[in-house]
């Protein structure tokens, strides 16, 4: 009888184990994007706070480690200032956005930028700019990934 709930707790424990982790993939990969208010809402006060800055709503990026290869990727482009945040980069994943610390004097290549976050596994939506004060979005073009 002992041995029968020993290993009937073992199989409860295992299906706990494999739920929570489908539940965490689900989350993940379930395309859990940021309400389109609340990203607006995020792009202006970003905006309006740094300057010589690029902002990005990238689908997908959802958890820390999507920072890893999208930072990868971007930081390498020639009008980032890696000196900036985490090597000329910073990501929101509560809003999905990406903020890319510019050199000064230099805009950001929409094309080249979003190349890198296709690279890197992730979609580029739109990028945001200010505009008499009112937010403008601007949308990307779908970009094949590099092999």
């Amino acid at each position: 009888m002992n041995l029968i709930r020993k290993s009937m707790k073992s199989w409860v424990a295992m299906m706990i184990v494999a739920a929570l982790g489908m539940s965490m993939a689900t989350a993940v990969d379930g395309d859990p994007d940021a309400k389109q208010e609340v990203r607006d809402v995020a792009a202006i006060k970003l905006l309006k706070e740094r300057k010589d800055v690029s902002l990005t709503y990238v689908k997908g990026l959802v958890c820390p480690s999507c920072a890893l290869g999208i930072r990868l990727k971007v930081s390498k482009l020639p009008f980032v200032d890696p000196t900036r945040y985490k090597r000329g980069t910073d990501m929101d994943t509560k809003t999905q956005l990406l903020t890319v610390a510019l050199l000064p004097g230099l805009k950001a290549d929409a094309g080249s930028l979003g190349k890198a976050i296709t690279d890197a596994g992730y979609d580029p939506v739109e990028r945001y700019s200010l505009q008499s004060g009112k937010l403008k979005s601007h949308p990307f073009n779908k970009v094949k990934k590099s092999k």
